[in-house]
């Protein structure tokens, strides 16, 4: 008998924004540049509300008052 571990489970969709969530914390906190429709831009901030029984969450960028959506940016990799 081999003992196999479980495969892990499906991360669900309160999961994954919760994880985009602290990305863009993170973001924000070290002024990590991220790219915003082929850009680099830098965040200004973050705001989330409950809806239901989920949080909305939207962003700011620097320069702009216009909210976006978390998923709109794509964050760079960082030189180590």
């Amino acid at each position: 008998m081999s003992s196999r571990s479980p495969a892990p489970a499906p991360e669900t969709p309160a999961e994954a924004a919760y994880k985009l969530d602290r990305a863009v914390l993170r973001a924000i906190h070290t002024c990590q540049p991220v790219l915003f429709e082929g850009k680099q831009q830098h965040l200004r901030g973050m705001s989330a509300q409950v809806l239901g029984g989920g949080v909305s969450s939207v962003i700011y960028l620097m320069g702009d008052a216009t909210p976006h959506q978390p998923n709109e940016i794509t964050f760079l990799e960082k030189a180590e």
